[in-house]
């Protein structure tokens, strides 16, 4: 199984960006930043798409595309969270749960999520019986070990209590503080890990690969593309 998150800046409806996508051969795909439109370019057999701008005739969101023969069932969702979209894949009778991320984090997007502890907390909390069967969380948190460390070892710390782990560090054998790889470029041209995986053992025991590509081969975005590969359907 192949898992690609990649954040595809403002939408992916050229076609070297389609041929960069393409040439992943991703089971599953999440996309943030994907546009609506741009879906039906790549026929998967099923998607889902959520947006936070609804004033923006063509906006960005939150995309989930799904491969060679794999299915979505959307969850219950609670739409203040913005965007974590909880999703059951099926496929031959295998099936996990997948909460899908594109978190609008305070320390550098709008920040207009108002809840009790801050977003990330309450929506792991919120999506927890999601925890009790096999699940993958993935997405562009906008934060990570190289950008709000603390906050990001306390979000580690909180799906451990699950028994879920980054499924990067668990495969570069670091520490969550840690990192060997950039995924996002300002246009300052620094670089930070801001896109994640995390796993239930499911995941984690059956890691073949996770490969975070360079961004000199990245097409039209400022993010790099994940790709996790697993022993598993």
């Amino acid at each position: 199984m192949k898992i690609l998150l990649w954040n595809c800046c403002n939408g992916i409806g050229r076609q070297e960006q389609i041929d960069y996508f393409n040439s992943f051969g991703c089971d599953i795909a999440i996309v943030p930043e994907m546009k609506e439109n741009n879906i039906s370019a790549f026929s998967p057999c099923d998607s889902v798409w959520v947006t936070n701008n609804h004033r923006n005739p063509t906006p960005k969101g939150l995309g989930v595309l799904a491969f060679n023969g794999w299915k979505i069932k959307e969850l219950p969702r609670d739409d203040e969270m913005e965007i974590f979209i909880p999703l059951r894949m099926s496929k031959n009778g295998f099936k996990f749960h997948l909460l899908a991320v594109w978190n609008f984090y305070y320390a550098c997007k709008q920040g207009r999520y108002k809840g009790n502890y801050g977003l990330e907390e309450d929506a792991i909390k919120h999506y927890r019986p999601l925890f009790h069967d096999s699940v993958l969380i993935c997405g562009d948190w906008n934060y990570g070990p190289t950008f709000a460390t603390k906050e990001f070892k306390a979000l580690g710390a909180l799906m451990a209590k699950d028994e879920i782990t980054s499924l990067y560090h668990k495969h570069e054998n670091l520490p969550l503080d840690s990192t060997n790889h950039h995924t996002f470029k300002t246009t300052r041209k620094n670089f930070h890990h801001i896109d994640h995986m995390f796993g239930s053992k499911l995941f984690s025991d059956n890691i073949t690969n996770y490969y975070i590509d360079s961004f000199e081969n990245v097409i039209l975005s400022d993010h790099a593309p994940s790709l996790l590969e697993l022993n598993l359907p």
